[in-house]
């Protein structure tokens, strides 16, 4: 698990770092200059012109720095500055006085137009970026765009908000960021992740005093986090104790929706799986999957009195029978209940506050019904929104987007798995059934929810590799969920738990 960190909280590290530790920050920025070089050493070749595009911050040393320590090392780098000399920090002064020292070529900053650089280091701004830009600064990120070289940003791509991953007017688009000592909100979220490119943590020295002394909401997961978050399954063990999921799901036009989510939970690990769906799609979800068991609405009452999870929604239908259904289920659930797709509409009606059993996987367009938030209000602020979401229905909120989030109304998990190939029909249900799948098997929502999230992703990840991203459909998740987790289980040596 890596945590992630706004523009502010980076600063707050930094200064906690120089003022409460001790560390002189020059040292911290000999330390992200000697990051960025080593960088660019393994990567580019001696025949390479680089030119370090500079701010009058510390970014901007940061820069300079490198293109000392790269001309030390053999290579043809160039600094040129951008900003008014009253306006430099101390560190950036004293940088541009030692690169100088050293014979560094100090470039006018018509040089970023000249096309005549291999590389070039974005240095213009930094991680406190929180303005519009304009003026001289959005007319040289466009050269740097219109470049053509090879682009490496320092910490952030400027332009980028470090907290948000907003464009801020423009910003420059790198094929690689180069981020100091923790990684950045911005950087994982859309857009901002559209123009980082690769994103590469540097070490700059940072003690991990200074880290946890700045707490943060934000995180991601990693492929090794996956067999620490995988519910246990001892060796003695039968059906019921991987759980009895209830999928409540389907109507007489979507009964696509009532399989993929079934046969998901079960992927997932579930022991049983019962369907309530109209009774005439009982003959198709038998025939398709036909370890389920299927019960026709009526049944509702006595199944919940058997169901350890409940997934209800995928493919209901607006009607007034499913709003019912909903109603009872919000009121009489005693387990996890996962709220999605037409039940999420229909939720809305029947009630404004849930618990923290239950969890809600809303899209942008329901996310913009349950709060009344536009779409591109919500899409600038992702985590805020889907916080705050969870806090007001006092339950576990899972906004899908390509960066989906998922808050308990304190932390957000921000996933970083899955492709473009997976926007297609039925990609939620699939996620949705996943989710009860391991509810099922006892996990608390909100680890549940996370969980899901990002094997979901992965399940799409390893599937894209094998049949391309257009041809990618729901159905193929679901065998993804299987290679991903036999996968995990090769990597501990094939042994379940014990």
């Amino acid at each position: 698990m890596r945590y992630l960190y706004t523009g502010r909280q980076a600063k707050e590290i930094d200064s906690h770092a120089i003022h409460t530790v001790g560390i002189p920050g020059l040292v911290l920025m000999e330390k992200a200059a000697m990051t960025i070089a080593a960088v660019l050493m393994e990567r580019e070749d001696k025949t390479k012109k680089i030119l370090a595009v500079c701010g009058s911050g510390n970014n901007g040393g940061d820069g300079v720095a490198a293109a000392r320590l790269l001309c030390a090392q053999g290579y043809h780098a160039a600094v040129t500055v951008i900003g008014e000399p009253d306006h430099m920090t101390e560190e950036m002064k004293r940088q541009l006085a030692i690169a100088v020292n050293c014979d560094v070529p100090v470039l006018p900053l018509t040089a970023v137009g000249d096309h005549e650089f291999d590389v070039i280091l974005d240095g213009v701004f930094g991680i406190g970026l929180s303005r519009e830009v304009e003026g001289v600064y959005e007319q040289v990120i466009d050269q740097i765009n219109e470049s053509g070289a090879d682009i490496y940003a320092l910490d952030v791509p400027s332009g980028i908000h470090a907290g948000t991953g907003v464009v801020l007017g423009t910003a420059v688009r790198a094929k690689c960021t180069i981020t100091f000592g923790v990684n950045k909100l911005g950087l994982v979220l859309h857009p901002g992740c559209e123009y980082a490119g690769e994103v590469l943590v540097g070490d700059i020295g940072f003690p991990s005093v200074s880290t946890e002394a700045v707490e943060s909401a934000y995180y991601y997961y990693e492929p090794e986090d996956l067999a620490l978050q995988l519910p246990y399954r001892p060796v003695r063990s039968h059906k019921g104790t991987f759980g009895r999921v209830l999928v409540v799901a389907g109507s007489e036009t979507m009964a696509g929706a009532a399989y993929l989510a079934a046969g998901a939970a079960y992927s997932m690990g579930a022991g049983l799986v019962k369907v309530i769906s109209p009774a005439c799609n009982r003959e198709m979800l038998l025939t398709s999957l036909p370890e389920i068991l299927f019960a026709v609405r009526d049944e509702l009452a006595d199944a919940l009195d058997w169901a350890d999870a409940i997934l209800v929604g995928p493919g209901l239908g607006l009607t007034d029978e499913s709003e019912e259904m909903i109603r009872y289920i919000v009121e009489n659930s005693p387990v996890p209940t996962v709220i999605d797709g037409d039940g999420i509409r229909l939720c809305r009606n029947v009630t404004d506050t849930l618990s923290d059993n239950f969890i809600l996987t809303p899209h942008l367009k329901e996310m913009n019904y349950l709060t009344g938030i536009p779409v591109p209000e919500l899409q600038k602020d992702l985590p805020g929104t889907t916080r705050k979401a969870a806090g007001e229905w006092n339950c576990v909120v899972v906004q899908k987007d390509a960066r989906t989030v998922v808050s308990d109304g304190r932390e957000c998990y921000i996933n970083v798995s899955g492709n473009n190939g997976m926007a297609t029909g039925g990609s939620g249900d699939v996620l949705a059934g996943m989710m009860t799948g391991l509810l099922g098997q006892r996990m608390e929502p909100f680890a549940a929810a996370k969980l899901a999230v990002y094997l979901h992703g992965l399940s799409g990840d390893v599937m894209a590799r094998e049949k391309g991203r257009y041809s990618l459909l729901a159905s193929d998740l679901i065998t993804g969920i299987a290679k991903v987790t036999a996968g995990i289980l090769e990597a501990e040596g094939g042994m379940e738990h014990e």
